[in-house]
């Protein structure tokens, strides 16, 4: 049984070591290896490590986004909008964009994704530093499953039908309030 009490989330430095990462994904592995600090350096995302006594299990990497009028169906937007007062009702909600998301081989199944998202949902709620609504992710279509799990929607349902590569979905964090 996983104790999820051992696990820490610790922000990327430059200094950090690796001795290997592996998530099954070479694209993921490869973004965690040799991107993720040049994204910090260039103020484009932030990583942060979920870590079991030194040993990397998972990771996220995190940056600025919004979601709006224009990039939702309007059935969606409409329910959006019902999260505020009138008097708040804007084209555009801040939120911060899960850019990557991956567990190690070895602890998936284990929940650690969702440990992820919990993580950030609770930042975002606790100890954010600036107005933060909304989670969103561009979300493969083989995690959709998980991000519904996980109470992600859809931004805009057509996409399910589609043939894109993601799908847009968001979690509103106001339902933690």
């Amino acid at each position: 049984m996983m104790d999820f009490e051992a696990i820490r989330f610790v922000r990327l430095t430059q200094d950090h070591m690796f001795p290997t990462f592996d998530c099954g994904d070479d694209d993921l592995n490869e973004f965690l290896m040799t991107d993720a600090i040049k994204y910090q350096q260039g103020l484009l995302a932030v990583t942060y490590l979920a870590q079991i006594n030194d040993e990397t299990i998972g990771y996220v990497s995190l940056a600025n986004d919004k979601i709006s009028v224009k990039d939702s169906s309007k059935a969606v937007w409409r329910k959006i909008k019902r999260a505020f007062h009138h008097s708040k009702h804007r084209g555009d909600y801040p939120a911060v964009k899960v850019g990557r998301l991956a567990v190690g081989r070895n602890y998936q199944g284990n929940d650690i994704g969702t440990r992820i998202l919990d993580f950030i949902k609770y930042a975002f709620v606790n100890k954010n530093r600036t107005g933060c609504t909304f989670v969103t992710v561009d979300a493969l279509r083989s995690a959709i499953p998980f991000y519904l799990k996980n109470n992600f929607k859809c931004l805009d349902i057509s996409q399910l039908t589609s043939d894109t590569n993601t799908v847009q979905m968001y979690y509103n964090l106001t339902e933690l309030l």
